[in-house]
C-alpha cells in the first residue's frame, strides 16, 4: 500500500512538472509589461556565439596582408553581426539583460560605421578591425 502511495505521488509530480514545462513563459506574459522584451539565456548564448564567430573571422581577415581583396567577405561578416544584434531585440525596448541594453546601440552604431567605411570607393578597414575586437567592451580578459 505504501509503494502505491509513493508511486502515485511520483506520477503526480512528473505530470505536474511536464505540464508546467513552459511555466516561465506563461508567467512572464502577466508579470512583465508589453514593452519589455524577455531574452532567454538560450537566445543570448546563441547570439553571443554568432557574434564571437564573426568577430573571430573578421579578426583573421584583418590579420592577413591582402585583406582589402576580401572586402565582400568583410562586409558579409559585418552584416551578419548586425543581423544577430537586431534579432536579439528588434523592439529596442528594455530587456532582462541590462548590459546588453546599455551596449547594444553603440555596438550597432560601430557595425554600421564599419560597413559604411568598408563600402566606400576607397575602403577603410580600420573600423572593421575595431568591431572585431569590440567583445572586450563587455567581456574583459581575465
Amino acid at each position: 500500500m505504501r509503494k502505491a502511495g509513493t508511486l502515485i505521488s511520483v506520477c503526480l509530480l512528473v505530470l505536474q512538472a511536464s505540464s508546467c514545462a513552459n511555466f516561465g513563459a506563461w508567467v512572464r506574459r502577466y508579470t512583465y509589461p508589453p514593452t519589455f522584451r524577455y531574452i532567454t539565456d538560450e537566445q543570448l548564448r546563441s547570439t553571443m556565439w554568432q557574434l564571437a564567430y564573426h568577430s573571430r573571422e573578421l579578426n583573421d581577415l584583418m590579420a592577413r596582408e591582402a585583406f582589402a581583396s576580401q572586402r565582400a567577405e568583410v562586409m558579409q561578416h559585418l552584416r551578419l553581426m548586425e543581423q544577430a544584434m537586431l534579432d536579439l531585440n528588434r523592439t529596442g525596448w528594455p530587456t532582462n539583460h541590462p548590459l546588453v541594453d546599455a551596449k547594444r546601440s553603440n555596438f550597432l552604431r560601430d557595425i554600421l560605421n564599419a560597413q559604411e567605411a568598408v563600402s566606400r570607393d576607397s575602403p577603410s578597414f580600420l573600423l572593421a578591425g575595431a568591431v572585431s575586437g569590440a567583445c572586450a567592451y563587455c567581456h574583459p580578459s581575465r
